[in-house]
């Protein structure tokens, strides 16, 4: 069975610290080191659950989110497939 789950990675802690404060109180979200399947300007990105992926993005659209990019983990026995998002759904 596969694991799947969203990841918010940052350009800055700031911008991280940030999204964390606007998202921890209407989502189960999860402040985690950046993957190293993923590269970023900041060591921090915010894990979170496949299914509030539209909500979540809906209660950021009016948020900054250059240099921010959203990305869909999806591991399996023997592998892990990563597919970069865009913002808008």
């Amino acid at each position: 069975m596969d694991i799947e789950y969203m990841i918010i990675s940052f350009s800055s802690t700031h911008q991280a610290m940030h999204f964390e404060k606007c998202l921890l109180m209407h989502f189960a979200i999860e402040l985690i080191p950046t993957p190293r399947h993923i590269s970023a300007s900041c060591g921090l990105s915010i894990k979170f659950e496949v299914e509030d992926h539209i909500s979540l993005i809906k209660h950021l659209e009016d948020e900054d989110k250059m240099g921010i990019k959203l990305y869909h983990f999806i591991i399996g026995n023997s592998d892990c497939k990563i597919i970069p998002l865009e913002w808008e759904v």
